[in-house]
């Protein structure tokens, strides 16, 4: 069942990916809200925007960082906030 549910995921990717390359209109607002959140490093307003939320919201409760304002990922390296630290 667990394969199926990421095929479908692969598969709702793949399809995105292929509206904005079509130029469809609309397609690349959620991208572009996506961007906007990720530099307001707005964690629940990412997990809304993803493709799996509850998936989203599983991996930033399972894994969380250290401090509120960064991510698992780059941890105290993230670019974006140390670009609002210095702004």
């Amino acid at each position: 069942m667990e394969d199926v549910r990421e095929g479908v995921i692969a598969a709702r990717i793949a399809g995105h990916a292929a509206d904005i390359a079509k130029g469809i209109p609309g397609a690349i607002e959620r991208d572009i809200a996506m961007a906007q959140a990720r530099k307001r490093l707005d964690w629940e307003q990412q997990i809304q925007l993803s493709l799996d939320p509850a998936r989203a919201r599983e991996l930033r409760e399972s894994s969380p960082p250290l401090e509120d304002d960064v991510c698992t990922m780059c941890g105290e390296l993230c670019a974006i906030r140390h670009g609002k630290v210095s702004s």
